[in-house]
């Protein structure tokens, strides 16, 4: 429940008139989130699929991919029920939903084709490598395909108090729990990783051990 508070308020809190959309998420420009976006769109294939973004925000990936002309069965989701609220205003026509996955059995069973995190796990919460795998094996459950996530770097030369920096390998450390196969992306930004995780299905054939790049 801490963790739960402690996002809603913090993203609640920064709702005002007037204020865009990438600051009342806490992204430090609108370049820096659409690169994040950019990353997903250019190394996945989202086109026809069914894409669940957890902690959507604003619905502003949507927004981006729609700007692209990709076609994509979207879900957005997220933890902060005001942010949410906006959302559906600011995108009526698109389907957004108030949860936290963790705790609650949304979907019923279903599975999305990919299964998306932007800025999710910056935070700190106190207890971010423990609520990483966590949140990692949830995800898993939702997707049929892939999952895709971003990270701050521990490399990032200045690191705001606040939040949480990772490092890539130890991060790929805890995937190995996990039956996918991870690709790591961090040539795009200075603070900022992705991880692409292809799932290992039983089909293929594979050990429930997942491989790494």
């Amino acid at each position: 429940m801490h963790r739960k508070k402690a996002i809603q308020s913090h993203y609640e809190s920064r709702i005002s008139p007037g204020r865009e959309n990438y600051d009342v998420l806490d992204w430090a420009d609108p370049t820096a989130q659409r690169v994040r976006f950019r990353i997903l769109a250019e190394n996945v294939d989202l086109t026809g699929k069914t894409l669940l973004d957890l902690g959507c925000g604003l619905g502003d990936l949507r927004a981006y991919l729609s700007g692209r002309k990709i076609r994509v069965d979207y879900t957005g989701v997220d933890i902060a029920a005001k942010i949410v609220a906006l959302a559906r205003r600011q995108q009526p026509d698109a389907r957004f939903e108030c949860a936290d996955i963790i705790g609650q059995d949304l979907f019923g069973g279903r599975r999305f084709d990919v299964v998306f995190c932007s800025g999710v796990f910056n935070l700190d919460l106190g207890n971010n490598l423990e609520f990483l795998p966590e949140a990692l094996g949830r995800m898993v459950e939702l997707s049929r395909d892939l999952v895709v996530f971003n990270l701050l770097h521990c490399r990032a030369e200045e690191k705001w108090p606040g939040y949480f920096y990772y490092d890539p390998a130890e991060v790929l450390s805890i995937l190995r729990q996990f039956p996918c196969r991870a690709r790591l992306i961090d040539d795009y930004l200075p603070n900022d990783f992705t991880v692409i995780c292809k799932l290992i299905r039983p089909a293929e054939g594979r050990s429930a051990k997942g491989n790494h790049e």
